[in-house]
């Protein structure tokens, strides 16, 4: 067997003078199906298998975060595998950092500062917490332990400003990328992803000019009396801002020492590979996410990996409730019969498809909406606060009017309430000032309320990443009562997609330890008198 060159840096490795069969394997392994792969006519044609791979023949190259995935797939094979690299950087800070005022020393989150000794030993990867393990906390500890340049990247407003709050809280130096601000620090850098991939972007004159021109004939004034050489220069300028915002954009990330990304998984496409390509001195490269590969498409799964590296530790939600860090949840399936309609042409029917299907079956579904408020009545009763979710916000609103009407405290919350007004309605949630709390994606992630006892998810659909995050709002351990948790799941399964949606949430609850053993017989309700007992104890 051969002896092997393996040489990378932060961002690529390469293989140094292999044969083509080493070239075939590491291709092979680092393949994947196209999504789209069957419209294509080359492949309907069997000249193509459908494969892309993430390994460059003409420069023998691959993104550096497969780097220990080559590296074992050639051991295995018995080949000898030599790695050539600089050392990552080293830590600058304290060995045990303290970046809260709950310190280090509770043994049921040990795994904290055990996710902080992988990132030291191996420089790069991806840390998986199950929702409420403290993701946010394991990147301030290693943003503490490093006291490096460092890149804290999110695809949410609401968990930069809630990082950058926390940060601020025990001193550390903070800067601003995205939401209009571009600040930027020797500490440590608070970006949105979707501004720097925009950054990014290669400027195109043409492109500006042309944009411009179709902005006037939107406003209905044509040109507006400008000439073609006046369009010119008003696209030059254009130009000429952005390209100077890329290149002040590309010589903030050549210096940056260390990212995080939070919540990485939900960057789609190469966004999160794009920034992190231009990082090239980042050696340190850290993903926090609960939900690791779990995207529809292989290839965004894998550049998942391909930016930041293999997972380092895994912590369960299983793990997290035996150690009473989550509540116990319990589910309770309930399947709702269609909504009743005099004429065939507004009913739904078991073939109905997805959009008609989920108009009907949920968003215009009386008899859902029955059983949902129901529910949160016997909430209410047992001094329970509720989160309802739902997609739509015909959906969100219909139901706060059924929730007014039987006399709850119900507040919507969408898309355009600022963070302002969220933290409000949450703390008016967990005060009790309020019954039920009802949200879009807008509360998926950056709720921490542990006074929520029962989540309603009322709005279908069949994505895990989303399930697992809505789930988890319940999950915060209780104070003061049982740490138990209810989550309600509401389909109408009379239609077909409706209830293939259905199951395929019930298999993803069903496949986790932890969640599996809460699962409720159909047709039985939740033990409300938990909460009863508790309340006269």
């Amino acid at each position: 067997m051969a002896t092997i060159k393996l040489a990378h840096n932060a961002v690529v490795a390469k293989l140094v003078d292999v044969d083509e069969s080493i070239e075939n394997t590491v291709s092979d392994l680092l393949a994947y199906m196209v999504d789209g792969h069957n419209m294509s006519f080359a492949f309907n044609q069997g000249n193509w298998d459908g494969r892309s791979s993430f390994y460059e023949y003409r420069t023998h190259t691959f993104p550096a975060g497969f780097v220990h995935m080559v590296y074992g797939e050639l051991t295995r094979l018995g080949h000898n595998v030599l790695l050539i690299r600089k050392p990552h950087f080293e830590p600058l800070g304290p060995e045990n950092p303290i970046v809260d005022e709950f310190g280090n020393e509770d043994p049921r989150y040990e795994f904290q500062l055990k996710a902080l000794r992988q990132v030291e030993k191996h420089g790069r990867g991806i840390i998986q917490v199950a929702t409420g393990g403290g993701k946010s906390k394991i990147a301030k500890l290693i943003m503490a332990r490093y006291k490096r340049m460092t890149l804290f990247l999110t695809t949410r407003g609401v968990l930069l400003y809630q990082m950058k709050d926390q940060l601020d809280a025990i001193g550390l130096n903070t800067g601003l990328i995205g939401d209009g601000e571009l600040k930027v620090v020797r500490g440590v850098n608070l970006g949105m992803v979707q501004t720097l991939v925009a950054a990014l972007a290669e400027p195109d004159v043409d492109a500006e000019h042309r944009a411009i021109v179709a902005s006037l004939h939107r406003s209905k004034t044509k040109n507006a009396g400008l000439s073609y050489d006046q369009i010119r220069e008003m696209a030059t300028k254009r130009f000429n801002e952005k390209a100077k915002k890329r290149q002040q954009i590309l010589k903030v990330l050549e210096m940056i020492e260390v990212v995080i990304g939070e919540e990485a998984h939900e960057a789609g496409g190469n966004s999160y590979f794009e920034i992190l390509r231009h990082c090239r001195n980042a050696t340190i490269r850290v993903a926090l996410t609960a939900t690791p590969f779990m995207r529809d498409g292989a290839e965004d799964n894998m550049r998942l990996m391909a930016a930041f590296g293999p997972i380092l530790i895994k912590v369960s939600e299983a793990l997290l409730i035996k150690r009473g860090i989550l509540a116990k949840p319990y589910f309770k399936f309930v399947d709702a019969p269609p909504p009743i309609r005099a004429k065939a042409a507004d009913r739904l029917f078991k073939s109905s498809p997805w959009e008609r299907a989920r108009k009907l079956g949920y968003v215009e579904n009386e008899n859902m909406h029955a059983i949902i408020v129901n529910d949160a009545v016997r909430a209410k009763v047992v001094g329970l606060p509720v989160l309802t979710l739902v997609t739509l916000k015909d959906h969100g609103e219909i139901l706060r009017q059924n929730f007014e009407a039987a006399g709850l405290r119900a507040v919507f919350l969408k898309g355009e309430n600022d963070q302002a007004e969220r933290k409000h309605w949450l703390t008016e949630l967990s005060g009790g000032r309020i019954d039920v709390l009802l949200g879009t994606s807008i509360v998926d992630v950056g709720v921490d309320v542990p006074a929520i006892g029962l989540v309603q998810l009322a709005g279908g659909g069949k994505a895990e990443v989303a399930l697992r995050q809505r789930i988890g709002r319940a999950l915060r351990a209780k104070k003061g009562v049982a740490n138990v948790a209810f989550c309600a799941i509401y389909s109408c399964d009379f239609n077909i997609k409706l209830r293939e949606h259905a199951h395929q949430r019930r298999l993803i609850i069903q496949s986790t330890e932890g969640f599996a053993e809460g699962i409720l017989p159909a047709n039985q309700d939740f033990d409300w008198s938990i909460f009863e007992r508790k309340a006269a104890a």
